[in-house]
């Protein structure tokens, strides 16, 4: 018996109509036909708005560093090439002001993106300036200029050092936080300066610090950036693909020309006004979005009107949990979207064979909107603010539904505290390795155990099952909970690996440590097993063809579920 639904309509073929210019008649709003009869298009401007900036004035600077508390903070625990570089500016500090106080911290990779208000505290009240060691990433650059500008507001004046390869991010960060926060920007590693590059920099550094402030770095106030226009541009398909290309608002892929006519039919497909605004803070540049330009994105994706229901919910799922550093990321991250419940069928979508595969209208039309979304309503641009070093395929499209008619457990939705037959999305964050298949082995648990025990802590994985595996499970006396716990109780790395990994320090944190690692186990010695991930970070769903019992593992986690009907 077939699993799945129909897959009789593909994404491919969207595409190949769209380029033959059969569409020039019915898809899309005319505006005149030229004489060689070719149709031209005024399309809609598909970027979010950002919204108003309050200056933020930089802090007085210090005339003389002597009797002053000068802090030096290093963003994570280790390898950010920065160490030596931070010794060094100690160093000169003192060298040129002998009765100053210096004070060095590390916050530490568990906490990079997060606040600080115990140290900031203690800064504002016990010291005169500091310096902030960002890292080689590009969202822990964008932290630091964030996190100074909080210090700078409360009259701390500081700088931060920066690698000059993110200098992209630099300048994008002081513009959406309205703060001429100051940097010095060194070459990437620090080993390849000169002696004489190394002695400029910590010059500018202790300028940073003292040099009288200009009249831009005082300013106060409110600034209103350009709203984009209604109609971004108006030309023939060939040259609408090329503008947008050019600007970067696409995904490298052709678009569907989203004209007013189109995006007028894409919002039939939900209850909600078009001017209902969703997010004020759609990462990772913070923009405005609102169910009309969802409409512009969705249209220009390929989907239908059908789909807008679940394109809303993405924007609400992908806007519950901070992804800001996740985005910016050099460590090329993407997301997971799953689709449970009736809508499925509805959408013709396909949760059987090749259901991660392309194929399907639906499945890529939907995955594919979102990363428009990050693009044109979250900012979001290659080698500015999204620093994936290598970059990762499933960043283009990764949306499916679960297999819920072949699988003998209950739905993943229903795991996530909604009733069975509600349509729901859930939106995985991760995404940067997986490993599979596994087929007739019998030991296929043990063999996932294995390979994902080397996945980099911390996070969570997703374990993606074949129904015809699921069924030999199940004949075994095993439900979901029993597989989720041998997976988990299974998957271990040694406590001493565990201590290398720049991530340890996260065990240690009781915010964000794992409930079932007592702080007496850090303690045992280091051949003691550790689970490799937190017990609520195994997650299980049935998905895939009758051929063979496979399994595959992604890197995935933090499940953020909601409401799909809501959005109807």
């Amino acid at each position: 018996m077939k699993s799945g639904y129909s897959t009789k309509t593909t994404f491919v073929v969207i595409f190949v109509i769209l380029l033959s210019g059969a569409w020039s008649k019915s898809y899309g709003q005319k505006t005149e036909t030229p004489a060689a009869g070719e149709a031209r298009y005024a399309v809609l401007d598909p970027r979010g708005d950002m919204l108003e900036v309050n200056l933020i004035p930089l802090a007085p600077r210090v005339s003389d560093l002597n009797d002053k508390v000068v802090y030096i903070i290093s963003s994570w625990e280790r390898d950010t090439g920065f160490e030596g570089m931070l010794a060094k500016a100690e160093e000169m500090l003192k060298k040129r002001f002998q009765k100053v106080t210096i004070v060095r911290k590390t916050r530490g990779t568990a906490y990079y993106s997060s606040d600080d208000p115990a140290l900031w505290k203690e800064m504002q009240s016990k010291g005169h300036a500091f310096i902030y060691g960002a890292a080689p990433s590009s969202s822990t650059t964008h932290y630091s200029f964030n996190w100074s500008s909080i210090l700078e507001k409360s009259g701390l004046p500081g700088t931060v050092l920066m690698y000059d390869t993110l200098l992209d991010v630099a300048k994008g960060s002081r513009e959406r936080l309205g703060a001429l926060i100051r940097y010095t920007a060194v070459p990437f590693p620090v080993e390849s300066m000169t002696e004489k590059q190394v002695s400029d920099a910590l010059d500018r550094i202790i300028s940073a610090l003292m040099s009288p402030l200009t009249a831009e770095e005082t300013k106060t106030g409110k600034y209103l950036p350009p709203k984009p226009p209604r109609i971004a541009f108006t030309g023939t398909l060939s040259e609408v693909q090329d503008y947008f290309y050019k600007q970067g608002w696409t995904d490298g892929l052709p678009i569907i020309p989203p004209t007013e006519e189109k995006v007028a039919e894409m919002l039939k497909g939900t209850k909600h006004a078009p001017n209902e605004v969703l997010t004020s803070s759609m990462p990772p540049e913070k923009l405005m979005v609102t169910v009309e330009k969802v409409a512009i994105n969705g249209v220009m994706a390929g989907c239908k009107p059908a789909y807008m229901p679940v394109l809303l919910a993405a924007i609400e799922a992908y806007t519950k949990r901070n992804v800001d550093s996740t985005i910016r990321s050099t460590g090329s991250f993407s997301f997971m979207q799953v689709v449970n419940g009736p809508i499925r069928k509805e959408l013709k979508m396909n949760a059987g064979t090749y259901a991660l595969g392309p194929g399907n209208e639906a499945n890529a039309a939907i995955g594919r909107a979102l990363r428009l979304f990050i693009t044109n309503l979250g900012g979001g641009k290659p080698d500015i603010n999204m620093m994936g070093v290598i970059g990762n395929t499933s960043a283009y499209t990764l949306c499916f539904p679960e297999n819920e008619e072949r699988s003998p457990w209950t739905p993943f939705s229903v795991d996530q505290g909604f009733k069975a037959g509600e349509s729901t999305l859930t939106f995985f964050t991760g995404g940067w390795a997986h490993t599979g298949n596994y087929g007739y082995t019998k030991t296929a648990l043990l063999d996932v155990v294995k390979d994902i025990s080397v996945f980099e802590y911390p996070s969570g994985i997703v374990v993606l099952i074949a129904p015809p595996r699921a069924e030999l499970l199940k004949a075994e006396g095993m439900n979901k909970e029993g597989v989720k716990e041998y997976i988990w109780k299974n998957a271990t790395v040694p406590l001493g690996e565990l201590k290398q990994s720049i991530f340890y320090k996260m065990l240690t944190d009781p915010r964000i440590a794992k409930k079932e690692l007592r702080p007496e186990d850090l303690d045992r010695p280091d051949d003691t097993l550790i689970q490799a991930y937190p017990r609520d970070q195994v997650h299980i769903i049935v998905v895939g063809g009758e051929a063979v019992p496979m399994m595959q593992v992604w890197h995935m986690s933090n499940p953020q579920t909601v409401s799909i009907d809501k959005w109807r």
